[in-house]
C-alpha cells in the first residue's frame, strides 16, 4: 500500500512538472501521444539498433508513419512507454523493456516481433 501511495504521489508530481515545464513547445525527443504507432527505443540498446537498421535498409519510413521515442534519456517518454506496456498487459518482468512498438491495436516487444510487424505492414502498404 505504501508503494502505491509513493507511486501515485510521484505521478502527480511528474504530471505537474510536465505541465508547467513548457510542454507546449516540442523539442527533440519530446513525448508524442497522438500517434497511432510509436516505436520506443533506447540509444544504448543493441536490439533497438537492429530494428533501426531494418527500418533504414527497407525504407519503412516511406511506407509507414510512426513516431520514435527514446526512453533511456527521457523520463516522459519512459513513463509513456510504461503506461502503454501496462495497457498491453505485458508480464511485469517485461515492463520497461525495449524495443517496444505500440500500435493502439496491439503491442510488439523485441526486435523479432517488431521487424515482423514492420515487414508485414510494409508489404501491405506497397501493394
Amino acid at each position: 500500500m505504501n508503494t502505491m501511495k509513493k507511486t501515485f504521489s510521484a505521478l502527480i508530481l511528474f504530471s505537474a512538472v510536465f505541465i508547467f515545464s513548457g510542454c507546449g513547445n516540442p523539442q527533440p525527443n519530446t513525448t508524442i501521444d497522438n500517434s497511432a504507432i510509436i516505436l520506443f527505443y533506447g540509444e544504448e540498446c543493441p536490439h533497438c539498433k537492429i530494428v533501426e537498421q531494418y527500418i533504414a535498409d527497407n525504407n519503412i519510413k516511406d511506407a509507414l508513419v510512426f513516431s520514435e521515442l527514446e526512453v533511456g534519456h527521457n523520463a516522459a517518454n519512459a513513463n509513456l512507454m510504461i503506461e502503454k506496456q501496462k495497457i498491453c498487459k505485458l508480464d511485469k518482468k517485461n515492463i520497461g523493456a525495449v524495443p517496444f512498438l505500440w500500435t493502439a491495436e496491439k503491442c510488439y516487444l523485441g526486435q523479432d516481433e517488431i521487424i515482423q510487424f514492420l515487414f508485414f505492414k510494409n508489404q501491405i502498404d506497397i501493394e
